[in-house]
């Protein structure tokens, strides 16, 4: 049984991800203006595989995943309902579950990370799931790798008092501004160059 930084079992954590209310989200995406239009069926299917990609990450947090564009979309939907996410992500990892939306726009050696990452997801999702899932990219993954390159969705590693910075790289080809928790003394601006190192044990 494996035990997470956060003092939860993987067991745990699971029990959380399918004990979630995701109702709402499901619901605002099958709205034509506000969501994405999508059937009841559609939406109901991208809620199922919403919560595996969750149990997925908490299975596997050491492997590079990405979502497909439409579980990309129903994260997002969830993300939206800002309070209801944060309260989702404590009750289930125990921390907040962040979003990378530029994986593998960074240039060609991105674009093959996230292809991996893609492939990477698509045979564990078959593997665990017993099901095939479509091939299709998105731009964002939880990963808990050393390869500084790779785009992730990240955790905090601190207490929530932690102050998140929303910073720009500095780095020559990259002007996007992204939000991150700091995982260093409370108040000091994280290093963006370097991401920080997740462990869990």
């Amino acid at each position: 049984m494996q035990t997470t930084a956060f003092g939860r079992t993987t067991e745990e954590i699971i029990a959380a991800i399918e004990q979630l209310d995701l109702g709402p989200i499901t619901f605002k995406l099958m709205d034509p203006e506000e969501g994405q239009g999508w059937t009841r069926e559609y939406a109901e299917h991208m809620e199922l595989t919403h919560r595996r990609y969750l149990i997925l990450l908490a299975k596997y947090p050491e492997r590079t995943i990405a979502p497909t564009k439409d579980l990309d979309k129903y994260w997002h939907g969830h993300i939206l309902d800002t309070m209801k996410y944060a309260e989702d992500c404590e009750r289930t990892f125990g921390y907040f579950l962040h979003h990378f939306p530029y994986f593998g726009l960074r240039g060609e050696a991105d674009a093959r990370n996230l292809s991996e990452a893609a492939d990477e997801m698509a045979s564990l999702y078959a593997a665990e799931f017993g099901e095939r899932l479509a091939p299709s990219r998105a731009f964002c993954i939880k990963a808990e790798t050393a390869r500084i390159d790779a785009a992730f969705c990240i955790k905090a590693i601190q207490q929530v008092q932690e102050a998140a910075f929303c910073i720009k790289a500095d780095k020559p080809g990259t002007d996007a501004a992204f939000c991150i928790r700091s995982s260093a003394v409370k108040g000091a601006i994280p290093d963006v160059t370097k991401r920080p190192r997740l462990t869990v044990a």
